[in-house]
């Protein structure tokens, strides 16, 4: 009778296991994800099997630094399994279309997930009008270490502006993936 327990028990834990796998494959981010504030580094929030590889039985970590009492954005984020920035392209002028670059580069031995819906959502800004206020996926140039997003916007007027926003991504190993979201901002000078 022992044995047949221990069985059923790592049979159902196997299973579960399993149903885990498939929910994570989906590769979209929790509704109680939280992005967090500008780190040097920080753990993984939260693993899941890649979609280009079997599941293997990997655990999730959930350990991740919580954001921020501020709830700061930055230009640049550092992590241990990529880096994040938003930079200026070129200068700007009121009324004249500008924009500005989202680059993650992915740190060896992850790589930028393409199967996940990238999306960049800006928040509205005094003095900027944006074509879109979601950048989704299909304006995202991927490679296998990269991805590089274009913000378009006009300025309205001169002086200092702020384009920012919420970037959703992912980067995976072979074995697991990283689902994150972070706030980006970019002061800019109008002329």
């Amino acid at each position: 009778m022992g044995m047949t327990r221990t069985l059923l028990v790592g049979l159902l834990m196997l299973d579960l296991l399993s149903l885990g796998a498939i929910a994570c494959n989906k590769q979209t981010p929790s509704a109680a994800e939280e992005p967090r504030s500008p780190l040097t580094t920080s753990a993984p929030s939260v693993s899941a099997p890649s979609a280009a590889s079997p599941a293997p039985a990997a655990a999730a970590s959930n350990d991740a630094p919580a954001p921020a009492a501020d709830g700061a954005a930055a230009s640049k984020y550092s992590d241990a399994s990529f880096d994040l920035s938003l930079s200026p392209k070129g200068a700007y002028s009121s009324g004249q279309a500008g924009e500005a670059d989202i680059v993650l580069v992915a740190k060896a031995p992850y790589h930028v997930n393409d199967k996940y819906p990238y999306k960049f959502k800006l928040k509205e800004a005094p003095g900027l009008s944006f074509p879109n206020l979601v950048i989704a996926k299909d304006a995202v140039k991927l490679e296998a270490m990269k991805a590089e997003i274009p913000v378009a916007f006009t300025p309205q007027g001169a002086g200092k502006k702020v384009v920012a926003g919420q970037l959703s991504f992912s980067v995976c190993t072979v074995d697991k993936c990283q689902i994150e979201k972070r706030d980006l901002a970019l002061d800019i000078d109008v002329k």
